[in-house]
């Protein structure tokens, strides 16, 4: 379905009868509108012309808040507004959902008409900065990688490949035929201090990424005291 002129705006919330009325008020504003029930699928979107997200904070492992913090981490997406929802008023879920960028707060139950008043305020806050330049992309070899839309092609064949395995591999062809030590990986992916790195579940996830790569999996490598590099 073609995008509209006004743009994408992706609703994250496991209430359906929230995200239906939301979808039902939003799409009469004339946005798209894509809803997902939780933030994980939702990191998956593809981003292109989405001008908001509205999600629920989410008491989840990977929380609205989570989807919020890799936005506004990624420069191909730290344009897009983003609104949080939430049955709390913690004073302290507030702070830390601004701090890492949200434009707004809404507490549940909240008012419909006044919620596309202040998502349409957030897109106009919003509507100077220019969208990054669509289709960006890595490659290395048959292997391509789409930093927008998260998706990964050997050739004509689409990888499947779970979150935690994108990011490491997206962190290594940026940096082809350089090691990243496995504390560095866990820092970047698992978004957690050095010092409370895991070996194991950086192996782990590598030697499954490998295997996905069938015969660029002979490309990652990996030194004893060095760490692993795609190498070309």
């Amino acid at each position: 379905m073609p995008v509209t002129p006004l743009g994408k705006i992706i609703i994250v919330d496991d209430d359906e009868n929230i995200s239906s009325l939301l979808s039902i008020n939003l799409s009469s504003e004339g946005y798209d509108i894509v809803v997902y029930p939780n933030a994980n699928d939702a990191a998956t979107s593809d981003f292109s012309g989405v001008r908001l997200v509205l999600a629920d904070a989410m008491d989840k492992e990977y929380t609205g808040i989570s989807l919020l913090k890799d936005l506004k981490s990624n420069p191909l997406t730290v344009h897009i507004g983003f609104i949080i929802c939430s049955t709390s008023d913690s004073e302290r879920l507030i702070i830390e959902a601004l701090d890492a960028g949200a434009d707004d707060y809404i507490v549940k139950p909240f008012s419909l008409r006044e919620l596309v008043a202040r998502s349409k305020a957030v897109i106009r806050r919003h509507a100077r900065n220019a969208e990054p330049a669509q289709g960006t992309t890595i490659e290395f070899h048959s292997l391509k990688l789409d930093l927008m839309t998260r998706r990964v092609t050997d050739g004509d064949k689409v990888l499947t490949l779970t979150k935690t395995e994108y990011a490491i591999l997206e962190l290594l062809l940026k940096q082809v035929n350089n090691y990243v030590t496995r504390a560095e990986i866990y820092k970047n992916v698992w978004k957690d201090d050095i010092e409370k790195s895991n070996d194991r579940i950086v192996d782990t996830n590598i030697s499954r990424l490998r295997r996905k790569l069938g015969d660029l999996g002979g490309n990652l490598i990996n030194r004893s005291g060095l760490g692993y590099m795609m190498k070309l």
